[in-house]
């Protein structure tokens, strides 16, 4: 399953002098911090997300802050450290929740539920994806519904239930077809040819 970051973006209004500095520096850092990874130096990444979420915590962005923690979730995601990347992943979702930000909620329920079931529960992970699913469909989210139904799909192939995999990509594939999504639906189609691959032992 593909976990999801969030992108540190400049809302175009509402907004302090002193937010938007603390945003533009919050999207350096971020850019820093995905270069880190790029060369597979997680702990600089972490450290960097981090200060991220000090930076934002300090400049009363509480989307910037669930942002930078769901960030920090992905990479320990990345690592395996499933308790970690939970812990990171729910309090991101708590503070979405209170911003009423149903987008965010949404791509922080796809690492929750990556990280349960990299814990063992693959019905929770499945629960918790529909859930995204729901959030995604309510906000016409084309893109991220083709994202969550390719994770649907992936989790149930990985637990034995290719048919039901096969549905998930079938409507994966329409979803980033409507959205004209070339990269998704490319990922999507190699996804198909990997299902009998994809069953865990």
């Amino acid at each position: 399953m593909d976990r999801e970051d969030t992108n540190m973006t400049q809302q175009e209004s509402g907004e302090t002098v002193e937010e938007l500095t603390a945003q533009s520096q919050a999207a350096e850092l971020t850019a820093s911090a995905r270069a880190h990874l790029a060369t597979g130096d997680w702990e600089a990444a972490i450290a960097i997300y981090e200060e991220t979420r000090a930076l934002m915590e300090a400049a009363g962005d509480i989307s910037g802050k669930a942002e930078a923690l769901n960030n920090i979730a992905s990479v320990h995601l990345a690592l395996m450290n499933w308790s970690d990347a939970l812990s990171f992943a729910t309090d991101a979702r708590t503070i979405y929740q209170e911003a009423g930000d149903a987008g965010g909620e949404a791509v922080v329920l796809n690492n929750i539920a990556a990280a349960h079931d990299g814990l063992g529960d693959w019905q929770q992970a499945a629960s918790i994806y529909d859930e995204a699913l729901a959030l995604r469909e309510a906000l016409e989210d084309l893109e991220g519904q083709a994202k969550t139904l390719r994770n649907l799909a992936v989790l149930y192939a990985q637990h034995g239930n290719r048919n039901r995999a096969k549905t998930y990509l079938n409507r994966a594939l329409v979803m980033a077809q409507k959205a004209k999504s070339r990269a998704l639906l490319k990922e999507i189609r190699k996804t198909m040819s990997q299902l009998p691959k994809l069953r865990r032992k």
